[in-house]
């Protein structure tokens, strides 16, 4: 049951569609209402103007249900909601596979997804979505309908049509609610037909509410190594962790740090480009053209102060960025290692050299993403044996954490957003000591841990637990402390 006394934040609130198809768009847009949820057949939704009691009348006659009206965090979003979910466009495309791909898109948008999957069954086809990380079903459909939407795509991108048996990629651009929406295309073969997953690409306007780094979830301390490095004027600092952690969020939120002053030169070499950055010279990957070391060695040749790279994949593409930085470069990019001292290990078998590394690398920072639980429905509770073992609570009787639920505003996830888990490697003296000894990881994890005291991703997720910001089954999933495939 919902309270009537809850304040909604619609920026984490999804509209469920049972309640949506209550009030018609009409309707909506005219008495300025958003639907979102429908509990026990009592219809919730949420307006501007929560005190309206003869609007409340209104809804009750039109929908021929209880009506409940909440508040709302912010009353002036309400019309820029009620947009989002009733989108104001003739809809000419309806009935046909690319007005099906419109409705699939905004819901996906509406839903907070970044990736949509078109999946062939035996005789059927589902469409599901990846939201806050974690795989849903949208719908299920007959299979000739998954197969027109994969070709409306295929038509729309430009990929060839007549290909079924050969992966192929391309790029896709809708005007979804008044707003284009690109997203980056995808096809393999299966043994039940061909998939499709479609990457939503995010836009600056998409991402303003990550525009800062104090908004991301570093802690304080973190937060001052990473505005301290990124002050200096040369050096490499690099970001690590699985697909889908949040490295690229995070390098733009350092870019449009860098670019606040208006007297440095950025420039970054991209595949693909994912935001355009105003202020910011973006260089495009084209594998048939340019790659990543023609473009950074051409970059070097138009007097930046800052280069961005957007992934270190080889050894060569190592060795260009290192030396760089040692040019009077800041250099920032990603790596992929398990943690912060895995990065550097991983530079030292790439062939890099101990003493460019130790002359080079300025900070690592390696990176997770939690869900927070729904501010709704959230309940607070000791936590079990399990946790208390594997987070070392065994002695405090006192302490309470948070548990998902589930509630409609939240699709009964439990969750509504996401925030980072940190750890951060910042060289010293005594670490380019350990690198040019050639110590190992444990040695410089215990240095970095354990005599500089700096937090790791499981005590940077153990406060955030704390503050009630995220969930011990979130930390344990990300981090990997229990089962592996360790599902809250």
């Amino acid at each position: 049951m919902l309270s009537e006394e809850a304040i909604i934040d619609l920026s984490r609130v999804v509209a469920s569609r049972e309640a949506i198809k209550m009030i018609p768009a009409a309707q909506a847009r005219r008495l300025g209402v958003l639907p979102i949820a429908v509990v026990d057949e009592r219809l919730y939704v949420v307006t501007a103007d929560a005190d309206d009691y003869f609007l409340l009348s209104q809804i009750e006659s039109l929908v021929g249900n209880p009506v409940v009206i909440l508040r709302v965090k912010s009353p002036d979003s309400v019309a820029e909601y009620i947009k989002k979910y009733y989108p104001e466009y003739v809809g000419e495309l309806s009935g046909t596979p690319l007005g099906l791909l419109e409705e699939v898109v905004l819901r996906a948008m509406l839903y907070r997804s970044s990736d949509i999957h078109f999946d062939p069954e035996r005789d059927t086809g589902t469409i599901r979505f990846r939201v806050d990380g974690l795989m849903q079903i949208d719908q299920t459909l007959p299979l000739d309908s998954i197969s027109e939407l994969i070709s409306a795509v295929k038509v729309s991108s430009g990929l060839n049509i007549a290909e079924h048996r050969i992966p192929q990629d391309g790029q896709i651009s809708l005007w979804i609610s008044g707003a284009e929406v690109s997203m980056r295309v995808a096809t393999i073969p299966t043994i039940y037909g061909e998939k499709m997953t479609l990457r939503i690409l995010a836009t600056e306007n998409t991402l303003a509410e990550l525009a800062e780094l104090n908004v991301l979830g570093m802690s304080d301390s973190h937060l001052r190594i990473f505005l301290e490095t990124l002050d200096t004027a040369n050096g490499v600092i690099l970001l690590s962790g699985p697909t889908g952690s949040g490295k690229t969020t995070t390098l733009y939120a350092a870019l449009r740090h860098l670019k606040k002053s208006g007297t440095l030169h950025i420039l970054s070499i991209e595949d693909p480009v994912e935001i355009p950055l105003h202020g910011i010279n973006q260089v495009r990957i084209d594998s048939d053209r340019v790659d990543f070391n023609r473009a950074l060695r051409s970059t070097l040749r138009h007097d930046p102060d800052v280069i961005m790279i957007g992934e270190i994949r080889d050894a060569e593409t190592a060795d260009i960025a290192i030396k760089s930085s040692l040019t009077g470069h800041l250099v920032l990019s990603t790596l992929h290692a398990n943690d912060s001292v895995g990065v550097v290990t991983r530079l030292l078998n790439l062939g890099i050299a101990a003493e460019l590394v130790n002359s080079a690398l300025r900070l690592v920072i390696a990176q997770r993403l939690v869900r927070s639980p729904c501010q709704h429905c959230v309940a607070y509770q000791p936590p079990d044996d399990i946790d208390r073992e594997f987070f070392g609570w065994v002695n405090d009787e006192n302490i309470r954490v948070p548990k998902a639920v589930g509630c409609p505003l939240c699709n009964n996830s439990g969750y509504a957003g996401r925030l980072g888990l940190y750890e951060m490697l910042k060289v010293d003296h005594k670490i380019r000591e350990l690198v040019r000894h050639n110590a190992n990881e444990d040695a410089i994890s215990n240095y970095v841990f354990t005599e500089c005291n700096l937090p790791t991703l499981k005590i940077d997720g153990i406060e955030k637990i704390k503050k009630g910001l995220t969930t011990p089954a979130e930390v344990r999933r990300v981090t990997f402390l229990g089962s592996e495939k360790y599902i809250p």
